[in-house]
């Protein structure tokens, strides 16, 4: 179903002004007036600001969930779909002023709400499920050797996690360039060589 545009409008500013100003400095006076509606507009689309708050994450993560599917296709063994996979650290490192934040954001608030932190595990055992079956599928076509698809599919998001963190460490460094490298050397260990 097609998404209203002001639905995405508010979701779009909202995860603007989360980032930028943090979940408790960022009311919802201030989406309304950025976004140019009344409070009862919002409240048509979100009954609360934390709805709203889980509506973002959603809405980002499910946005990563397609990317990750558009680049399965492209390629049609698996192995090197997951290589393609690691392209779309451009794509996060290039919005990190505001994604970035706001990934930590989610982090912060979901220490004091439960429904957030069962949103973020919720999400964690989709890719977790995703990856794992993927590397199953690889392992089945021959174009990744025998290994634990679960232990795999932590490393990776281990991986990618840790990559976006330290992309906040130290900004200045290719970390594209790296990501993309680290994904090769984890993957490296893991191709089945035809005899």
């Amino acid at each position: 179903m097609k998404m209203s545009n002001t639905k995405e409008k508010i979701l779009k500013c909202a995860e603007r002004l989360f980032s930028l100003n943090g979940y408790d400095a960022t009311s919802v006076q201030d989406i309304c007036k950025e976004v140019g509606i009344s409070k009862g507009a919002f409240f048509h689309y979100f009954p609360t600001k934390e709805s709203l708050f889980l509506e973002v994450l959603d809405f980002w993560l499910s946005e990563l969930y397609e990317k990750l599917e558009e680049k399965r296709k492209e390629e049609k063994e698996v192995f090197q779909s997951i290589i393609k996979m690691g392209e779309i650290f451009k794509d996060i490192f290039s919005q990190s002023e505001q994604k970035l934040f706001l990934f930590l954001e989610f982090l912060r608030r979901s220490t004091k709400d439960e429904r957030i932190i069962n949103g973020l595990r919720n999400y964690y055992r989709r890719y977790k499920e995703y990856f794992s079956s993927l590397i199953e599928e690889g392992i089945n076509e021959g174009s990744i050797k025998k290994i634990d698809p679960d232990l795999l599919s932590r490393t990776l998001i281990s991986f990618a996690i840790g990559t976006i963190l330290q992309e906040i460490f130290s900004p200045d460094e290719d970390w594209e360039k790296l990501s993309l490298e680290g994904m090769k050397l984890i993957l490296s260990s893991i191709k089945k060589e035809v005899d």
